[in-house]
């Protein structure tokens, strides 16, 4: 995941890096600090907003500052018209998150909203 938000602020352009993070579901009993402490990554990649997703994630959320949160839902369904709804055009957008988070929902909704623009990683969903 670390290395997934380093790679994003080398892809931002005109707009924003955008980080759409889903819970982590393999990482074991340490799996909260390990999403909180993402938000050492946000800040030192320069990440401009964050959308979290699941219960995991919210220790994340709870962990950025203010201008660095995006929305936060419990679950993808929750959270893809908040999301879709603020993106803009120029946006750099990564989504990322365990299969189990179904993170693949906002990215459907995503190509949906700007079709024939959308270019994702079916490694990544």
């Amino acid at each position: 995941m670390k290395e997934a938000l380093k790679e994003l602020v080398h892809m931002k352009g005109e707009g924003r890096a955008v980080a759409v993070l889903g819970d982590m579901l393999e990482l074991g009993p340490t799996s909260p600090a390990l999403h909180h402490g993402l938000n050492e990554a946000i800040k030192a990649n320069h990440i401009d907003l964050v959308y979290c997703c699941g219960p995991l994630m919210r220790n994340l959320w709870d962990a950025l500052s203010t201008g660095k949160r995006g929305g936060y839902a419990e679950n993808s369904a929750g959270l893809e018209a908040q999301l879709v709804a603020a993106i803009r055009a120029g946006d750099a957008i990564m989504i990322k998150g365990s299969l189990g988070s179904k993170m693949k929902t906002i990215v459907t909704a995503l190509e949906k909203r700007f079709p024939g623009k959308a270019a994702h990683d079916e490694a990544a969903v």
